[in-house]
């Protein structure tokens, strides 16, 4: 008989054949990227030889907020940067990693012309295998630049970071990814980003200033990449520089559960904005998320969360512009729908307007009308009340 803690051989936990190639599989992954990770050190130690960098030597750290992009995103939001670029052009990538590697990508294959300038602002301290390019950054101090001291290991890429001073209003060109979906996070990133910003003029108001006063400014180019939800804030924090949302939908590599947004103070081929209509004070666009072909969006320019907080006189074009929509796209059966406050089942806290074709019973809103008894005499009270305030 064994004694109290011991066992026989037969009775020692066995892992399946499936979970010991599994763990192999996990540990020769780990082992890979850690291999992966030093070759770029070593690249960046001996200067960067300008062979193919990939993400896939920086594991991501969901603790941390880190998602990286998709290639054909990052590649994507690269090529905007770089778009009309030339060498005396600074380009900050604030907390968005991935796009920063594909701006090293293609700048290195020759494809552009110029060579900008370009740093990396981020907290993840194994970035600073770049070097001079690679600024630490921690939004909870959105000005102070780099952001902490680094460990003693990386002594000597600190004494290699552009000072605070060079880079305040250097930059012409700018993408962020605020780490975290919070108003705090959000404001704080936009401060940063305000603060490297040599001009906050969109590229158009830019040249509608040259022509005017014939000066020569130059227009900040923005990107701005987080959670459908920061909409609202998004458009307050950088609505001046003429932020916009865009139809671009960013796609990260491992996916993620919360939708994403792309807005952009520009207009550009592969960010495009579905536009419809656009006047003084109303906006239609093409849902990129459609719930039937052909569904738009109207909203007027003013910013208020429900229909009440905007004036009449900024409501005047609505139902004009969704009736012209509705005639375009000829729908026989739709529905025109204005929703307020989340139990109203409001998303976003602009007032907007829908215009949602309805093909058949599975395609476009799917709703319920649970009517109620009504008492006459509560209704014609409620009719007299309702009177009176209007």
């Amino acid at each position: 008989m064994a004694l109290i803690g011991e066992a026989d051989d037969d009775e020692i936990p066995q892992l399946s054949t499936g979970a010991l190639d599994a763990l192999k599989e996990f540990y020769g992954e780990r082992d890979s990227r850690q291999r992966q990770f030093e070759d770029l050190k070593a690249q960046a130690e001996d200067d960067y030889d300008g062979s193919p960098l990939t993400m896939e030597a920086f594991t991501e750290d969901w603790n941390a907020s880190q998602f990286w992009y998709s290639d054909a995103t990052a590649t994507a939001l690269a090529e905007q940067l770089l778009e009309g670029a030339s060498n005396d052009s600074c380009i900050a990538v604030v907390s968005a990693p991935s796009v920063f590697i594909q701006l090293k990508n293609i700048v290195n294959s020759g494809r552009y012309p110029a060579r900008p300038q370009m740093h990396l602002l981020e907290y993840d301290e194994r970035f600073a295998v770049f070097k001079k390019e690679f600024v630490l950054y921690d939004f909870e101090h959105p000005m102070r630049l780099p952001g902490k001291k680094l460990h003693s290991n990386k002594l000597h890429a600190l004494k290699l970071m552009r000072s605070p001073a060079e880079l305040k209003g250097k930059f012409d060109r700018i993408i962020c990814d605020p780490p975290f979906l919070s108003a705090d996070c959000q404001t704080k990133a936009a401060l940063t980003v305000r603060w490297l910003s040599k001009s906050w003029a969109s590229p158009a108001d830019a040249r509608e200033l040259q022509s005017a006063r014939n000066l020569n400014p130059t227009g900040l180019r923005l990107i701005v990449c987080t959670g459908e939800r920061m909409e609202p804030l998004i458009t307050k924090l950088y609505g001046k520089a003429g932020t916009r949302t865009t139809s671009f939908n960013p796609e990260h590599s491992k996916g993620l559960s919360n939708e994403f947004r792309c807005y952009a103070n520009f207009e550009c081929r592969e960010i495009p904005s579905m536009k419809l209509f656009e006047s003084e004070k109303t906006l239609a666009f093409l849902d990129i998320g459609p719930l039937s072909f052909g569904h738009a969006l109207v909203i007027p320019k003013y910013h208020g969360a429900k229909l009440t907080d905007i004036p009449d006189d900024q409501l005047s074009e609505v139902l004009h512009v969704t009736k012209k929509i509705a005639t375009a796209v000829g729908a026989e059966n739709y529905n025109i729908l204005q929703n307020n406050g989340r139990a109203a089942h409001q998303e976003v806290d602009h007032v907007h307007f829908h215009y949602i074709p309805k093909p058949n019973k599975e395609e476009g809103l799917g709703i319920s009308w649970p009517t109620q008894k009504v008492d006459k005499d509560k209704l014609q009270k409620l009719l007299e009340e309702v009177k009176a305030k209007m």
